[in-house]
């Protein structure tokens, strides 16, 4: 994965030593077909964390995708915020090669809380994969995070494309950034 993030600004502490990925449906497709017609069934994201890395390593299943990643927490105002258009943009670009990919920081942020985030997918709808971050080191190459919401686009050779976007941008903003990538 390249790295174009700037370090030296205040990093977040580090707690544990895993980073926890809340969906299994990374590797192979994401589209499922029933019996060879071309009627798809609906993406189920499980709620069940399952151990990696790093997020770099994690995102090495999406090679030959476009990736929006984001960083968030539940407790972050703009983060809520931006999730109903990462949902709208997954359904919209899924089929084209888009990925949207969530970075939970609750656990090393805020009230420390990690079991809050599966529900929160819940109610929220989220469709995309979420990575729970438990150890700020997983984060390495994307810089020191001092704010969130935090999101970095990445083309289909894993390069990230443009500066980091800090803060909240509404659906149509990434729309824009990702149409000539995909």
């Amino acid at each position: 994965m390249a790295r174009n993030r700037k370090k030296g600004r205040g990093k977040l502490p580090v707690l544990g030593v895993a980073v926890v990925v809340v969906a299994a449906a990374i590797i192979g497709g994401m589209t499922l077909f029933a019996g060879g017609s071309s009627t798809r069934k609906p993406l189920v994201v499980p709620t069940s964390p399952v151990p990696t890395s790093s997020i770099s390593a994690s995102l090495a299943a999406f090679r030959g995708k476009v990736v929006i990643l984001d960083f968030w927490a539940t407790w972050c105002g703009p983060c809520r915020m931006e999730i109903p258009g990462f949902v709208s943009l997954q359904n919209k670009y899924r089929d084209r090669g888009l990925e949207i990919v969530g970075a939970s920081l609750d656990q090393v942020t805020g009230q420390r809380n990690p079991e809050v985030v599966a529900p929160f997918m819940k109610q929220l709808g989220i469709n995309y994969t979420v990575f729970i971050v438990s150890d700020y080191q997983a984060v390495e190459g994307y810089g020191s995070l001092g704010s969130i919401p935090t999101t970095f686009i990445i083309d289909r050779q894993g390069n990230i494309v443009g500066p980091a976007r800090v803060g909240y941008h509404p659906e149509s903003y990434f729309e824009n950034e990702i149409k000539p990538l995909l």
